[in-house]
Parts: C-alpha cells; structure tokens; sequence
C-alpha cells in the first residue's frame, strides 16, 4: 500500500501543479494526460520501481511550472521532501533548463542521454514515444509536417543514447518512429 500511496500522491501533486496546462495540440488535452500516459507506457513495458513510476508523474512539473531559479529551488525541495532523492534527481536528470534557447536545450538532451542514470534513460524513452504520438494523434497548432518530422528524427536522436535497458520498450519506440514516418509521409 505504501508504493500505491506514494504514486497517488505524486499524481496528485503533478495534476494540481499542471491544472491549468494544456497540451499543444488543438484539441487542448489536459496537460495531466501527459505524465500519466508516461508512467502507463513505463508500466506497460513491464517498469514497476515505484520511484520510476513517481517520477514519469513528476518529469515535466519543474520545467513546465517553476517560472524562475528560485521557484525551481522551491519546488526542488518540496520533490524531496514529499519523494525522496531518487525522484528529485531523476526529475532534473530530465528537466531542460528553459532559459536556455530551444536548439541548445534539444542539443543538450542528444549529448547528455547517454550519462543519465538508468531510470532517467527509461523515462526519456517513455517520454518521446508518447511525445511522438501526440505529434501524430493531436498535433501541436501550427506545426507543418517538416517540424513534426524534424521532431520525430530528434527523437530517435536522443532516444539512441537511451537504449538497452527495456528491449520491448526500444522495439516499441522504433515502431513507434516507424509508423509515424510512414503516416507523415503519406506511405502509410
């Protein structure tokens, strides 16, 4: 029970912490679908270390809603308090750091993947499948079929510097990567 209590206080943390988010695309999705659908793909490829799952709940809550370094800070203890350390650092092994500019900040996430711990590789991965299928199933406003692509192929990039540690889940991100190709490129 304790392993259950912990995770539903980490959904309930992320929910109220993204309440008023939506995701990209147009069909503004409740931004909260996202991390659960993370921790559900992680959990379907067999992932059932607790403070993996806390953390696929928790990935996007300090990039997304800490507004500025103390704010990060702030929200950084409380992740420790309430989770514990394993959590805190997975959740800043994939955070970005938002001051930086777009490109270096995806350049970063290619060079630095393959130096994060195992449960953040795991979590990367889970992250940019269900990334790439919100691409495909709700897409972001705006977004022409070259960025959607250029994601895709970035994806793969950092995707690479994560594998070996759940083969279904590797196999499932290259179909994934494959399928969604194919359908952006009208071969489908």
């Amino acid at each position: 029970m304790e392993k259950l209590g912990k995770i539903f206080k980490a959904l309930e943390f992320a929910a109220n912490r993204h309440k008023y988010q939506t995701r990209k695309g147009v069909g503004k999705i409740p931004y909260i679908n996202h991390p659960v659908q993370v921790a559900k793909t992680l959990i379907d490829y067999g992932e059932d270390d607790t403070d993996l799952i806390v953390s696929a709940l928790l990935h996007d809550v300090v990039e997304d809603t800490a507004q500025n370094e103390s704010q990060v800070k702030d929200l950084s203890g409380k992740i420790l308090k309430m989770f514990g350390e394993n959590v805190l650092l997975t959740v800043l092994e994939v955070s970005d750091n938002k001051e930086l500019p777009v490109d270096e900040r995806k350049q970063l996430q290619i060079q630095m993947t393959p130096n994060l711990s195992d449960r953040a590789k795991k979590l990367k991965i889970a992250d940019k499948i269900c990334n790439i299928q919100d691409i495909i199933n709700d897409p972001p406003e705006g977004w022409p079929e070259d960025r959607k692509i250029a994601y895709i192929h970035w994806a793969k990039q950092v995707v690479n510097g994560a594998r070996g540690l759940n083969h279904e889940m590797d196999e499932y991100f290259d179909e994934i990567y494959t399928l969604s190709l194919q359908k952006l490129q009208g071969s489908f």
